[in-house]
């Protein structure tokens, strides 16, 4: 499971350090990552996941009808974009360009644990983000209270 937020740099070349919590997260001797393009409340943010949860993803994908235009267009915006990157000796993840455009990311980025992947954001991005959410935090867990598990 990927968890905690850091806050992380981006060098010139596109490359990420891996935060140390999140190397301990992947399956043993796993250097595999995919990394796609994602959206919340309209801001664009990258989410990456292991090879292995990526894979669980594409199967569970295949199982729908392809023919309806929701699942069409969620392959073409979400699986389409999903790049297979290797971390480094350095345990760096060289983020692709075309990503990092998308995402609007600079060399200050915040790395978000969300359990089965996370997510990459621009810093500035995140801040407003997260302010937003702490701000009507108490909504936020009145309405989770309210939710029944799902086992």
């Amino acid at each position: 499971m990927f968890r905690g937020r850091f806050e992380c740099r981006v060098d010139q070349k596109g490359r990420l350090l891996l935060p140390t919590a999140y190397r301990q997260a992947l399956p043993s001797k796993e250097k595999s990552l995919v990394i796609t393009n994602s959206l919340y409340k309209g801001r664009r943010c990258l989410d990456v996941y292991s090879l292995k949860e990526w894979e669980k993803l594409e199967k569970k994908v295949a199982k729908m009808p392809s023919f309806r235009a929701e699942v069409q267009a969620y392959q073409r915006f979400y699986l389409a974009s999903g790049q297979v990157v290797e971390a480094d000796k350095n345990n760096r993840l060289l983020v692709p360009q075309t990503l990092r455009k998308f995402s609007d990311l600079t060399d200050e980025v915040v790395c978000v644990g969300m359990g089965h992947k996370f997510e990459i954001w621009s810093s500035d991005v995140w801040n407003q983000l997260f302010s937003g959410m702490a701000e009507n935090f108490e909504n936020i867990l009145a309405t989770i209270a309210d939710i029944e598990e799902v086992d």
